[in-house]
């Protein structure tokens, strides 16, 4: 089993991820509104990717810091505080997001109406549940 590759940050900024993620998605919106979707998509993606972080640094004070994001998303399936369950169904619509991360930033393919919407919804449910899981703030 490879190491994931982790940075420590300390366990109070899991607000500035959360407010990243926060304002990523409504970007993502913003953008899918004007017809963006190029935009909407990774606006969308960069959400949940903080979102991620904002959970791990709270509960393990450390983020993913590796070239993989579905490393920090491992990382998160190791939180003991969170339901297995929970962190499980959040685990595969993180996945299916960074599925499309490749495509929308680096490929000659354009981002379709349908896969931005999607990914808006995606990055709306896992901003959700990453913010019922920290203290408000």
């Amino acid at each position: 089993m490879k190491k994931t590759i982790t940075r420590y940050v300390d366990k109070y900024l899991y607000v500035n991820y959360l407010k990243r993620a926060n304002e990523c998605l409504k970007s993502a919106q913003r953008e899918l509104q004007e017809g963006a979707l190029s935009s909407s998509a990774i606006c969308a993606i960069h959400s949940c990717i903080s979102a991620v972080d904002s959970i791990c640094v709270y509960y393990l004070g450390k983020r993913g810091a590796g070239i993989r994001h579905e490393d920090a998303v491992e990382l998160m399936m190791s939180i003991k505080e969170v339901g297995h369950e929970e962190l499980s169904a959040v685990k595969a619509k993180v996945i299916r997001v960074l599925k499309i991360k490749n495509m929308a930033e680096y490929e000659e393919r354009l981002v379709k109406k349908n896969e931005a919407e999607k990914l808006c919804e995606n990055a709306a449910v896992i901003l959700r549940f990453a913010a019922s899981k920290l203290p408000s703030v």
